[in-house]
């Protein structure tokens, strides 16, 4: 039952506690964004709910009146004929009228089953109040009732939210997993766009799957002829400061602030002990740019051409590759 690539221990470990007919109410999916735990708590939902497969068709289009699954809402309602797109904007929280809607919904019987799964994602998105109305949930749940708690940063939970469930912890996957998985998943994409979106993901499908199609290996090539030459008269950085600043360019801006720094990290982890502590200075300054690069709005141009000055420094500092 498990198509889950590279997650074969915590699907045991989740099978093992069902076939024990003593499986615990609450369960924290913990790892990192975009790895695959709300696919995992569907398909652990369905087993639940419809251990016969009977439905799985209504569980595919999120209709099946037992799995019950609580997210952020729109930040405006959508009309009758709207669907929720990738510019949907939500709001910032779960807040704790959705909880009681849920819990409210929870003093009627299932429909189909004689089990019923509760998917919220994330965890780590609930209001103070909605936390606490969850705990009371957590602390005297329904009989037949389970919870599955999707966070990406576990340890942000309320402890009594995590001591009341068991955890399980997911991994980022191999480079092999990732290129079965995106192969999977988007079989049209051509080998360089493959190689780069695997790099780029870092271990977490969902999040190399939102730069899909943004021609990324122009500027992997990009980085990496900075990284190798030096980049002396700035002609590289500058061009690739300016095609970046570019409003329509805001997707391929965001896969270079999370590319750059692991490019760095990877480069820096090939130089010898004298070498390696530029790099790990340099990885630092990177990882923080990119980090405040977006959160304060800075200008794309100087953030891109800051960042390849990073890359260039390298020939300054260490031997050639």
């Amino acid at each position: 039952m498990n198509d889950f690539v590279g997650h074969d221990k915590a699907w045991r470990q989740f099978a093992t506690a069902c076939d024990s007919n003593k499986i615990h109410h609450g369960w924290i999916l913990a790892g990192p964004r975009g790895i695959g735990k709300s696919a995992f708590a569907l398909r652990a939902a369905a087993m639940l709910v419809d251990p016969e497969n009977a439905y799985a068709s209504m569980i595919a289009r999120g209709s099946h009146p037992d799995i019950l699954s609580v997210k952020r809402l729109p930040k405006e309602a959508l009309k009758e004929d709207e669907d929720i797109d990738d510019v949907t904007e939500f709001k910032r929280s779960i807040t704790v009228d959705q909880i009681r809607e849920l819990q409210q919904s929870l003093t009627t019987r299932p429909g189909l089953s004689n089990r019923r799964a509760i998917i919220i994602d994330a965890a780590d998105d609930l209001e103070r109040g909605g936390a606490n109305a969850l705990l009371k949930s957590l602390e005297e749940p329904p009989v037949g009732t389970f919870f599955f708690l999707i966070s990406h940063a576990s340890d942000r939970l309320l402890p009594t939210i995590r001591s009341r469930c068991q955890i399980l912890r997911f991994e980022p996957l191999s480079d092999a997993e990732m290129t079965d998985v995106l192969q999977r998943t988007a079989p049209e994409v051509g080998a360089d766009e493959l190689q780069a979106l695997v790099r780029l993901g870092n271990g977490a499908p969902g999040q190399a799957l939102d730069f899909l199609g943004l021609d990324l290996q122009e500027i992997e090539d990009a980085m990496l002829s900075i990284l190798r030459t030096g980049d002396r008269n700035n002609a590289l950085r500058s061009d690739l400061a300016d095609k970046l600043a570019l409003k329509a360019a805001q997707p391929r801006y965001e896969a270079f602030l999370r590319r750059a720094p692991s490019l760095i990290a990877e480069y820096t982890r090939k130089l010898d002990a004298t070498q390696a502590h530029h790099g790990v200075t340099a990885w630092e300054t990177a990882s923080g740019l990119a980090a405040r690069a977006i959160a304060l709005s800075l200008d794309k141009q100087s953030v891109v051409f800051q960042m390849g000055s990073l890359l260039a420094s390298f020939q300054a500092h260490t031997a050639r590759p």
